[in-house]
């Protein structure tokens, strides 16, 4: 039998003492709480605070908006057994209304205007019912083109700021090598 010296183990490694046992009793509650508002606590202020019992339960305000209005949508449109027709209009309205999210989204990712939860709610509910709408229809090509349209944006804003980025870091490193201790190192 051997055993391990502290050296012998990587410092990558994890402890196997008892003194040093990971406390997992709120990963649940942390792992839940993350699937619901899907945001650090530093930005709970983009979320919806519900209290139960005393615990505050945040979920993010953009999805709880998509998420009642695609559910409200749905139920409407078939316990009222709406016609949509024409589908190709029903389904420009979808994607106009599905617009109104991604514009709210972008502007905020992009530019330095804040929004609210009033505005993430109400624009995320116009996108649920726009989904709605396009699963309502059943054309598997309309939602895929939906989908297709929702990538296209997540990637440009991606793509930009991915730029942004790259940018600041070049000036920065750009600054770094250009002063005076740089030079003389």
């Amino acid at each position: 039998m051997s055993s391990e010296t502290e050296s012998d183990v990587h410092p990558d490694a994890l402890s196997t003492s008892e003194e040093d046992d990971i406390d997992r009793t709120g990963d649940f509650a942390n792992g839940l709480q993350m699937l619901l508002s899907h945001h650090p606590p530093s930005m709970y202020g983009h979320c919806l605070r519900v209290s139960i019992m005393g615990r505050s339960l945040y979920l993010c305000g953009r999805c709880s908006g998509i998420y009642g209005g695609l559910g409200l949508g749905l139920l409407f449109l078939f316990i009222f057994q709406v016609q949509l027709t024409p589908e190709w209009f029903w389904f420009f309205l979808s994607v106009a209304l599905g617009f109104t999210t991604v514009i709210d989204w972008m502007s905020q990712r992009l530019t330095p205007r804040k929004t609210t939860n009033f505005v993430r709610a109400s624009t995320g509910f116009l996108s649920g019912l726009a989904l709605a709408i396009i699963f309502y229809l059943g054309n598997l090509a309309y939602m895929l083109v939906a989908l297709a349209v929702m990538s296209a944006s997540i990637g440009i804003v991606g793509l930009v700021e991915n730029r942004r980025r790259t940018a600041y870091y070049k000036e920065i490193q750009a600054e770094i090598e250009s002063s005076p201790e740089a030079s003389t190192s």
